[in-house]
């Protein structure tokens, strides 16, 4: 079991080595409109003001987080599995943020230094993220809190993006599903195809218990009436409920 969890584990790292340039590219040319017109707001608005704590960006990407949030006064420390992305994020240096290749499994990290740990689109693209959650709740100091953002459980099926609106049955539900494809933003197809794993809601909230959290918030990201209203790109582009936000406490 050990082994095919490993090897899972080298498979995604191996898969986002193989994506790192063409995510950079759609971070820094702001080609992702979930991010730039949604989550990140949900994101930022959930971490609220964070002058002064030491923040753990886990699955920092190019780490265009790490800067955001370090320009707002933040200690932030960015880690990412893979080598392609950290190395980008080095290169692109901002006070207050650093970066370190490590997999959130088994962070290089003292315990209780943190006041925050933030994952913004990490938790899909974990297979089995119990160890990490482990890993938070070490690296948290007690009442800090975990800020998740991550594909909802409940609705998001393949090709949810391109308008799909497929139903979950109830058999694929509860149990933990994966999505194989590779992503496609703003015409962009990745090079190397991604697993997207889901659980059921009640997944997060026993390994969160059990991690010693508490559920503080829960919230659903989703465009305005007016995005709606206006833009097509929404419309067709948000068929369901995609994203789902958690705000955990630690005891």
């Amino acid at each position: 079991m050990e082994d095919t969890a490993q090897a899972i584990t080298n498979l995604t790292r191996e898969r986002w080595e193989a994506n790192a340039q063409y995510w950079v590219k759609v971070i820094r040319e702001s080609r992702d409109r979930y991010r730039t017109e949604l989550t990140d707001a949900a994101v930022l608005d959930a971490v609220g003001p964070c002058a002064g704590l030491r923040v753990l960006d886990a699955g920092c990407g190019e780490g265009y987080l790490s800067r955001k949030l370090a320009s707002l006064g933040a200690d932030v420390t960015g880690v990412d599995a893979a080598q392609g992305l950290i190395d980008a994020a080095s290169s692109h240096p901002s006070p207050g943020a650093a970066f370190i290749r490590a997999g959130v499994e088994d962070l290089p990290l003292e315990s209780g230094q943190f006041d925050l740990v933030l994952c913004n689109h990490l938790f899909s693209h974990l297979q089995d993220p119990t160890r990490g959650i482990g890993e938070f709740a070490r690296v948290l100091k007690s009442g800090g809190r975990l800020v998740l953002l991550t594909l909802h459980p409940c609705f998001y099926v393949e090709n949810s993006e391109q308008g799909a609106m497929n139903s979950v049955p109830a058999a694929q539900y509860f149990a933990s599903r994966g999505i194989d494809q590779r992503f496609l933003v703003d015409g962009m197809e990745s090079p190397s195809m991604i697993t997207s794993w889901l659980r059921p809601l009640e997944y997060y909230a026993g390994t969160l218990r059990d991690a010693g959290f508490v559920i503080a918030d829960l919230r659903e990201p989703h465009p305005t009436e007016e995005q709606l209203r206006d833009d097509p790109w929404w419309r067709k582009g948000f068929p369901t409920a995609l994203f789902m936000l958690l705000i955990a406490e630690r005891r």
